[in-house]
């Protein structure tokens, strides 16, 4: 029974290892909830870019078949016809279709995670400290014995 005990230590070293791997490790739960906090982001991002592309791509079709349109779309840039004359008004800047965002420029960050040397450290400190705390209990029940 003695003998059973100091079996017990190795097997805490790797359950506690993968505990906390499970857990803090480089892929364990939260880094993973953090990345796919990331992945929703840039899917949102993807899909505001996609309503625009399909914005322009209306907006294009529409100056390449509709005479009506390109001429509201220059009228908008400052040009007119021949012969035509109107007033500019200085300083109010020219208003084309910026309603549309390009999206967010989105920087990857590396997720906080316990790293793997520091995770190995830890488990074999708890072992150890099981297996000292086994070897103090066999001195004590030896003496308490034999005393």
């Amino acid at each position: 029974m003695r003998l059973l005990k100091y079996i017990v230590v190795p097997w805490t070293i790797f359950f506690v290892y993968f505990l906390f791997s499970a857990i803090l490790g480089q892929n364990g739960h939260y880094a993973r909830k953090y990345l796919d906090a990331e992945l929703l982001q840039l899917a949102e991002n993807y899909h505001e870019l996609e309503r625009a592309n399909d914005d322009l791509l209306k907006i294009k079709d529409s100056l390449l078949n509709d005479t009506d349109a390109l001429s509201v779309y220059l009228r908008q840039l400052g040009f007119g016809r021949d012969g035509e004359q109107f007033v500019r008004i200085m300083g109010q800047g020219i208003t084309i279709n910026s309603d549309m965002s390009s999206g967010q420029v989105m920087y990857a960050t590396n997720p906080e995670f316990v790293q793997d040397k520091t995770l190995k450290i830890i488990s074999i400190s708890i072992g150890l400290a099981f297996f000292v705390f086994f070897l103090i209990n066999d001195i004590y029940t030896y003496k308490t014995r034999y005393d």
